[in-house]
């Protein structure tokens, strides 16, 4: 019973840093528009009536997709670590994989393959 508390308590906190990751993304996209918006910037060639709104909303997408794409491999290694199963470095590829599923800490000689 324990043991499930314990991974309970991982998985929410590793969500947690997902969440965390979601509402910087989000504010941060709406403080750069909404400062592009008090500003008064336009995206240039654009001299349409709603240039100002046009041009903050460009700014907080490109700011939001900047934060949450940048960032996300750290993000990522953060949840596993809370996780509890780092990721691993492919020998073949180098990217980050995480390691297999079952491959837990409590498997019994009995669970292992031979």
């Amino acid at each position: 019973m324990k043991q499930h508390l314990v991974r309970g308590a991982r998985y929410t906190a590793g969500l947690a840093v997902v969440f965390a990751h979601l509402l910087l993304t989000l504010w941060a996209g709406s403080a750069a528009g909404a400062y592009a918006w008090r500003h008064g910037y336009t995206l240039p060639y654009d001299t349409s009536d709603s240039a100002v709104l046009t041009a903050a909303i460009v700014v907080g997408l490109a700011t939001a997709g900047a934060v949450v794409t940048i960032p996300e491999h750290l993000v990522t290694r953060l949840r596993y670590a809370i996780w509890g199963r780092p990721l691993l470095v492919c020998d073949g590829c180098g990217r980050l994989t995480p390691p297999a599923p079952h491959n837990d800490l409590n498997t019994t000689p009995k669970e292992t393959a031979q």
